[in-house]
């Protein structure tokens, strides 16, 4: 726990922003890294450190670094020695209240997800925790995976791993592959003609799927929705098109 207070506040700290920090969502007790420790756990695997349960150590010794990036770690580790894992809550919660919204230890900021409508959504650039932060800014109660294949090398975007970091977070994970667009028609688009041909053909399949937008539109009438894919452009993406034609239907979709 400590760990991770210590990196989420240097992630926070304004003089670092040269340096690529992990994400953090909030979580049970106050900010948490999902990527974090899953690397924690894959360099214990891989037998470059061993962690119990006050302590992480390297086995072989240490892991050289920049000595800029050295004396950044040293001066945040030196900063919070003296603070036992009572100071470190109190400390990180007064000054970040909107990550104490799912706290099990104490909430000092309201949260509900309030909402109803459907947006769109791509995770290419994010990490799975920055992702599952646009989810709770966005008040997102159900996620829909509009691809056809839900596979990601990167860590988080498997629809198997997704089903179960939504669920940590408090939203369902709805996988819908029938309104995705097979990877063999995407293997040939290089240019804007070659996108846009393929949108007139997705856009003739996806008005045959009445059962599939039925059902999205009954979603986001009650709950407020996401359809996700990959694409950071929503102009390069299929999840558009879907969103064009339920709003086309019905409206209450922004795509973003």
């Amino acid at each position: 726990m400590k760990l991770s207070k210590v990196f989420f506040l240097m992630s926070k700290d304004k003089s670092l922003t040269k340096f690529k920090f992990y994400g953090f969502v909030p979580y049970k007790y106050g900010p948490y890294s999902f990527e974090l420790f899953h690397d924690l756990e894959m360099l214990e695997r891989e037998g470059i450190i061993e962690t119990d349960d006050t302590n992480i150590k390297f086995i072989n010794g240490t892991v050289d670094l920049q000595e800029d990036t050295m004396n950044m770690v040293d001066f945040f580790f030196d900063e919070t020695k003296s603070m036992d894992d009572n100071d470190m809550v109190e400390f990180t919660y007064e000054k970040y209240p909107k990550y104490t919204i799912f706290s099990e230890i104490k909430k000092k900021m309201a949260y509900s997800r309030d909402e109803i409508g459907i947006i769109t959504i791509g995770y290419e650039g994010l990490s799975i925790d920055e992702f599952m932060m646009k989810l709770i800014d966005e008040k997102i109660q159900v996620l829909v995976d509009v691809r056809n294949n839900p596979w990601s090398m990167k860590y988080g975007f498997t629809g198997k791993s997704l089903n179960i970091l939504c669920g940590k977070m408090g939203v369902e994970y709805i996988g819908l592959p029938e309104v995705g667009i097979p990877s063999e028609l995407r293997k040939t688009l290089e240019t804007k003609e070659d996108y846009d041909a393929l949108f007139r053909h997705y856009r003739k399949f996806i008005s045959k799927k009445e059962k599939e937008l039925d059902m999205l539109l009954g979603l986001g009438r009650e709950k407020k929705i996401a359809l996700m894919c990959f694409e950071k452009d929503p102009e390069m993406c299929h999840r558009t098109v879907l969103a064009e034609e339920l709003g086309r239907r019905e409206k209450g979709v922004v795509i973003v």
